[in-house]
């Protein structure tokens, strides 16, 4: 079988240059814009907001002083700032390669179909779907032009291998799309710039400020809120999700094993506990329907009193959370 990847000895990648977008607000990007500085990469950090990128270019400067780092501001929704973006770090490195680009910038609205609005539906397929296709055409072509091993990995999610599931219709639509047109750039690829290695990422649970970032930028879009004022976000903690800098680790771990779909499950080094998502079983039970030409929808008719029915949020970490819920409510009792 001909395979476009194998393993990579990821210390191939020291010297070279890491472009991130959707990096500046401690979420997934954040984490792998420190783990590429942490393998001797340059790194350039991608936002939509100037305070962000010089933020994030400010505290990695400080904690990786060893290699450079370049916030640029950018939206990848418009062709030419990406475009403008790949010149600006050509010049800014001139003797550099590009060794990975990460196609990270991403929304989520977390409603249902019909009580979505149609600009929701518009700002995720354009930042999610349409902003991955303007740095891959971006960047990609540079890649191709280099004899040296490189990286591109778009952020697609967990959702975008499971089925439809009753909320967050769009980023999950957004998402199957993200690991459509991915595989669709590795075939094409695959023969002729063997060289470019490419990845999707899909993320299980992370501790990220993704669903309140969306809603900051769609107020200012609205302009009900001043860019000026936004600063990275608290992420928050919780004992169940993967820390960014984990989430990282695990990614090019993936990349260093060779792995086209990389999903980044909730499993030991990178969580403290025993309760994954199981996103390979969720993923399996989709294709097994699949395959039958039939859709099981036995998740929906659950009682009330188990939660909000959900196709996909149900594997031992969700049932330890129930657990957990449940023997607080007695105890308060």
């Amino acid at each position: 079988m001909s395979r476009q990847q194998g393993p990579l000895d990821l210390s191939l990648l020291r010297g070279s240059v890491a472009v991130v977008t959707g990096a500046g607000n401690n979420g997934i990007g954040w984490g792998i814009c420190k783990h590429a500085a942490g393998l001797g990469m340059h790194v350039v950090a991608m936002d939509l907001h100037e305070n962000l990128v010089r933020s994030a270019e400010s505290r990695l400067r400080q904690q990786f002083p060893g290699v450079e780092c370049l916030g640029i501001s950018c939206d990848v929704t418009r062709p030419e700032t990406m475009e403008a973006a790949h010149r600006q770090i050509r010049s800014h490195f001139p003797d550099a390669p590009i060794g990975a680009v990460f196609a990270n910038a991403g929304v989520i609205f977390n409603h249902t179909i019909l009580h979505s609005t149609l600009d929701e539906w518009s700002t995720t397929m354009n930042v999610n779907v349409l902003g991955v296709v303007n740095t891959l055409r971006a960047f990609v072509p540079s890649l191709r032009e280099q004899q040296s091993p490189s990286i591109v990995c778009t952020t697609a999610s967990i959702g975008g291998l499971v089925r439809g599931d009753g909320g967050a219709a769009a980023y999950q639509a957004s998402k199957h799309a993200v690991v459509a047109l991915t595989e669709a750039l590795s075939f094409e690829l695959a023969a002729r710039s063997p060289q470019v290695r490419v990845h999707v990422l899909c993320p299980c649970i992370v501790s990220s400020a993704l669903t309140r970032s969306s809603q900051i930028n769609a107020r200012i879009q609205q302009g009900d809120l001043d860019a000026g004022v936004v600063e990275p976000a608290d992420t928050g903690s919780s004992e169940f999700a993967q820390t960014t800098e984990r989430h990282a680790r695990q990614a090019f771990d993936l990349i260093a094993a060779g792995k086209f779909y990389m999903i980044t499950d909730n499993v030991r080094p990178y969580v403290d506990h025993d309760f994954p998502f199981d996103g390979m079983a969720i993923v399996r039970e989709r294709f097994e329907n699949m395959m039958d030409l039939e859709l099981d929808n036995s998740d929906a008719m659950q009682p009330a009193d188990a939660g909000p029915p959900s196709s996909i949020l149900k594997g031992p970490m969700f049932a330890e959370m129930k657990r957990r819920r449940k023997e607080r409510s007695q105890t308060q009792k």
